[in-house]
């Protein structure tokens, strides 16, 4: 599958809401792909990697459910991310597993992200953040959604 398919995949999820995508449309438009796009596709999910906490996991779905307009905004400045959030919930862990139910549906076991030699929850080089050092990296967002 070819970025350009799997950004496609995304937006139509998306139904041309600015919200993330919905896991049951994705799941519903992965159904008709073969079982090696449908392997494929399931890659996307440790494109950032790293992280240890379970809401960055889930942080790292949202993103990619926003589209790869959104994508490329966390990946060259992530303090620019404010206008994209339509709540406080950044939240879309079940995108991540679209694939693998429609797998599952077919009754095959594999899971896609097995296929990775990067797992997203590797602790990452460096010291972990605090609020000092993310209000300090991020100071836009810290000014948006932090009481200071």
């Amino acid at each position: 599958m070819t970025d350009e398919q799997f950004w496609g995949l995304i937006d139509q999820a998306r139904a041309g809401s600015s919200a993330s995508a919905s896991p049951e449309r994705l799941q519903k438009l992965l159904s008709p792909l073969s079982d090696d796009e449908v392997l494929l596709w399931a890659a996307g999910y440790v494109i950032a990697g790293g992280m240890g906490d379970d809401s960055f996991h889930c942080f790292r779905s949202w993103i990619l459910g926003k589209g790869p307009g959104v994508f490329e905004v966390a990946m060259k400045d992530p303090d620019e991310l404010g206008p994209f959030v339509d709540n406080n919930d950044v939240d879309n862990e079940l995108l991540e597993y679209a694939a693998v139910n429609v797998l599952e549906e077919r009754a095959i076991e594999e899971d896609p992200r097995d296929r990775s030699d990067r797992r997203a929850d590797d602790q990452p080089a460096g010291q972990p953040f605090d609020e000092n050092t993310v209000a300090a990296t991020c100071p836009k967002l810290a000014a948006l959604f932090w009481i200071t």
